[in-house]
């Protein structure tokens, strides 16, 4: 360089220069090129080969993979996904380790020596439960490594789940506790069944939500205790605990519980308080959790290697999604409002979205993200969960339709050679024969029970009839016509009482009637909500008084309230519950759930506060003998200090707190050992003086306001 005038200038411009260069000596200069983005919809799967692929929620290709430590190869694994944060877990050793999405790579890992472990991670928090020793340990999810030390659970734990808030809640069937964690730290069992009752955690809409198998019993959980409960029937109350199913977490409020011995299938909405109740063909199936996602639920078949289907809004079993090609274990979770399947032990998986639209995906092609296996067609539509269209035969009663298999459109020539001479007539169809309706499902709505089925197949009937009514019971409407819509209302009947239907197909022409099978059971009601208008009066001088409130607005049934207060939980039929000998100068919370037969309601809550009411009094007896009126830091003349004082004479306003029983004070012929507690303005300081001064100057024993101190 040849020197000229603009020094800083040139300096400033080698600098420039030498931090690029330095730049990309430090990073790289092709680094972060070779780095894949991987779509935001999208989930781990785990499989066969000592790998984890990363797949494109919205199309079902691997975009990703990351090789797993080697001596994972081979073990069971299990991935805790939380945002973009993922864990997995080696089930025969206790190892974690983290993957980094942005090289593709096991990060970070760390051995917590023992098989059988639980990795469940939520908001900032990771933990590692261990069942065999009953203890939880937090654990850095960056690190992978121990946060603190195991604390115990005084129990063999469940299956733990995290919720919304990012709190973990880990179930003690031994106890019929739920133990959460908050912010890491272990808090109070909310006590949620009897003891030996099976518990199973669901996430529904970010809350926890407790199964309990035993009493056939769905329960929303808080910190401070149950929230709302819902009765799953009698069809659960005799089914094995270990045949009830209930899946880890679910995209909205409702969540599916399925009795697999029987296929009684209910599905509630914990938000709404609504159960839909059907029975679903599940004989000699071997099954898995139900998830639920749009208007389907999704069973995993684990006998076949298939999702058995059932439509809601259909009300009908609906075609089997094939997942794998043989039997074995398939894994069900919804993220990011879309439902996955994996086969962890082969190369089969499958994401499915609200629609029911499936698509496919291939765990195992080339290293690079993104790509397919060599000769692979793109998925582009995914895959029909049902039989294409050209399999689906047309109403055979419908002029002008082409018999199955004719390949004719509806209101064409039929039989015609390509040709186009006419040739002799091809076989007569048989006249389709009646067919029963679907099973109907059942849906508990307050006052009423909404039955909903899938039209008759084969020949059209006349109408639908629903059978099973009882006498207190309206049927809405009387009849259905052959074009529906094929729902029906029923209004009426008792809370208390259970109800099935079946639903009848009327040809009429001298045709059979057919009947469809009985649906599940349900009642004409729902859970009560909350209570309202929750209030506390305390008694005369406190220690107790009676908390009072009104029904829930949608009340059905005979109800009971369930009231947790001071002194632990109390059953009453009424509006009002009371208490005594609690001290003063405490503030106590209360909650109150109503109850019926189809379940209890959320909680309402409030406090039961004895702090005793300040009353304005004045100070009485004062002479002006030279002697003030003293105020002590104890109702005692000796005992603590004197913290101020009333000069003689005077008998100045004060704000009586409470009274109390102290040093027994002579005076004018009176003995008196109460002593009142208040505050004085002093005005030569300017201050507030609070203490005690023997009642004789006060008098709170005439003034049945002033309440006995804590």
């Amino acid at each position: 360089m040849r020197p000229t005038g603009n020094h800083l200038t040139g300096y400033l411009a080698v600098c420039a220069v030498g931090a690029l260069i330095g730049t990309s000596l430090a990073v790289g200069a092709g680094a972060s090129g070779t780095r894949p983005e991987l779509a935001d919809v999208g989930a781990w799967l785990t499989g066969a080969k000592g790998e984890i692929v990363h797949a494109h929620g919205l199309t079902g290709e691997v975009d990703g993979k990351a090789a797993l430590p080697a001596g994972m190869a081979g073990h069971p694994v299990s991935v805790a996904q939380n945002g973009r944060t993922t864990l997995v877990l080696d089930e025969g050793t206790g190892q974690v380790v983290r993957i980094d999405a942005a090289q593709l790579t096991a990060a970070q890992s760390a051995d917590h020596g023992a098989a059988g472990l639980q990795l469940v991670s939520g908001g900032a928090y990771a933990y590692v439960v261990d069942p065999a020793r009953g203890t939880v340990q937090r654990i850095d999810p960056a690190r992978t490594t121990a946060e603190s030390p195991p604390v115990p659970l005084e129990g063999k734990p469940g299956a733990a789940v995290v919720d919304g808030e990012g709190t973990l809640w880990v179930p003690l069937p031994e106890s019929g506790t739920v133990v959460p964690f908050v912010e890491g730290l272990k808090g109070t069992a909310v006590k949620v069944a009897d003891a030996g009752h099976d518990l199973t955690l669901t996430v529904a809409d970010g809350r926890p939500v407790v199964t309990d198998g035993t009493a056939a019993a769905t329960k929303v959980l808080s910190a401070t205790g149950v929230r709302g409960a819902f009765d799953l029937g009698d069809a659960f109350a005799g089914a094995d605990p270990a045949d009830v199913l209930v899946p880890a977490g679910t995209d909205g409020s409702a969540v599916p519980v399925l009795a697999a011995g029987t296929g009684d299938l209910v599905v509630v909405d914990v938000h709404s308080r609504h159960t839909m109740r059907v029975r679903v063909p599940t004989e000699g199936h071997a099954l898995g959790a139900p998830q639920l996602l749009g208007e389907r639920v999704y069973i995993p078949d684990e006998s076949t290697g298939r999702l058995l289907v059932y439509d809601t809004a259909a009300s009908t079993p609906t075609e089997p999604v094939p997942i794998s090609e043989g039997p074995g274990e398939l894994e069900l979770f919804v993220q990011d409002g879309l439902l996955w399947v994996n086969d962890p032990d082969g190369a089969a998986a499958a994401v499915i979205d609200a629609d029911g639209e499936v698509r496919h995906i291939r765990k195992y092609g080339t290293e690079v993200p993104s790509a397919r296996e060599p000769g692979d067609e793109p998925v582009e539509d995914g895959v029909p969960t049902g039989a294409p269209a050209g399999q689906v035969p047309p109403r055979a009663d419908v002029p002008g339709a082409a018999a199955p298999g004719s390949g004719t459109p509806s209101g064409g020539a039929s039989n015609v050679p390509s040709g186009g001479t006419s040739g002799p007539p091809g076989p007569t169809q048989p006249a389709p024969e009646p067919g029963a309706p679907g099973a109907p499902q059942a849906e508990s709505r307050s006052g009423a029970i909404r039955i909903t089925f899938a039209e008759a197949l084969g020949a059209t009937p006349q109408r639908y009839v629903l059978k099973g009514a009882a006498r207190d019971q309206t049927v809405t409407p009387d009849t259905v016509g052959p074009d529906g819509p094929f729902v029906f209302e029923v209004s009426g009947g008792s809370c208390e009482k259970q109800y099935s239907f079946t639903v009848v197909a009327e040809y009429g022409g001298g045709r059979p009637d057919k009947e469809s099978a009985r649906s599940a059971l349900a009642r004409p009601c729902i859970a009560p909500g909350a209570p309202r208008e929750l209030a506390f009066t305390p008694a005369p001088g406190g220690h107790g008084g009676t908390v009072t409130w009104q029904p829930p607005q949608d009340t059905e049934g005979s109800v009971r309230y369930t009231i947790n207060g001071p002194g632990g939980m109390a059953e009453t039929r009424g509006r009002s519950h009371s208490y005594e000998n609690l001290p003063n100068g405490r503030i106590s919370s209360v909650a109150v759930m109503a109850t019926n037969a189809a379940g209890s309601g959320a909680a309402v809550s409030g406090w039961i506060d004895l702090t005793p009411p300040p009353q304005k009094m004045n100070i009485v007896n004062n002479k002006p003998d030279g002697g003030s009126v003293g105020i002590r830091s104890e109702p005692h003349s000796t005992n603590g200090i004197r913290v101020g004082r009333i000069p003689a004479g005077e008998n100045p306003e004060v704000t009586v707190h409470c009274k109390t029983k102290g040093e027994a004070i002579p005076h004018d012929s009176e003995t008196t050992d109460v002593w009142a507690r208040h505050t004085y303005y002093d005005p030569d300081t300017d201050k507030n003086i609070t203490g005690y001064t023997s009642d004789h100057w006060v008098n709170s024993r005439s003034n049945p306001d002033v309440w006995e101190c804590e």
